[in-house]
């Protein structure tokens, strides 16, 4: 048990803690485009979350290491579920950067508190989500490339102005955006090591693939904790 910390008259089985709640609100806002029921499995290392999005064409993997908090107390993992729209709208009590801090007594519940001038504490059950059935597939992909997550979506901002689709291509030594929309607009950006707006990238053959502009500007708001994000 973790010794010294008490959630009522019990010794706690997990408490996590985090500096700036509005990272983890804006997760679980995005998360709520995708999914109603959430898995947070915690363990000693991190906190992971896999789920399938309610159109069955995204796999979402996320990942949060242990040392991006605070405080990181666990024992044994822990698997809080949740309702991903009750837990947004917890979450968007907080208006401005407050410690979060998540813990539990019980596999029952979990207590929420968002610190600040004035303390808040939500009590909320901790409810049964199964994780989803995910099929090993493996596939052969023709580029890997790690882009700068702020250019990354920056430039998906730009080209949401123009058109619904971008297109994305892959080339040898650089990775190009590109939306047409009408009357002859049109937006290009390049990525490429040159640059720093590629920190690694794996090439075999061409590609280049179309993608709806709004649901990547969705998938962008999980990687305000990354400084890059993987292509594949």
């Amino acid at each position: 048990m973790i010794k010294n910390k008490v959630m009522s008259d019990k010794l706690l089985i997990m408490r996590i803690v985090y500096d700036d709640v509005r990272d983890l609100k804006n997760i679980v806002e995005t998360l709520t485009k995708f999914i109603d029921e959430g898995l947070f499995e915690i363990g000693q290392d991190g906190i992971r979350l896999v789920a399938v999005d309610k159109a069955h064409v995204s796999l979402i993997n996320i990942e949060l290491y242990k040392e991006l908090f605070k405080e990181y107390e666990v024992e044994d993992e822990f698997k809080f579920g949740f309702n991903s729209q009750y837990l947004a709208k917890i979450l968007s009590i907080a208006k401005r950067k407050e410690e979060i801090s998540i813990e539990s007594d019980s596999p029952e519940r979990v207590k929420i508190t968002l610190g600040g001038a004035l303390n808040r504490v939500f009590i909320i059950n901790n409810i049964q989500v199964s994780p989803p059935e995910v099929p090993e597939v493996n596939l052969e992909f023709e580029v890997k490339a790690s882009l700068s997550s702020k250019a990354f979506k920056t430039t998906i901002n730009e080209i949401s102005a123009v058109t619904d689709t971008v297109d994305i291509i892959a080339v040898e030594d650089k990775v190009i955006l590109k939306g047409e929309g009408k009357e002859g607009s049109q937006i290009e950006n390049e990525f490429s090591k040159d640059t720093g707006a590629i920190s690694d990238m794996e090439f075999k053959n061409e590609a280049k693939s179309p993608y709806d502009v709004n649901y990547l500007s969705d998938i962008l708001s999980l990687t305000n904790l990354s400084d890059y994000t993987r292509l594949i």
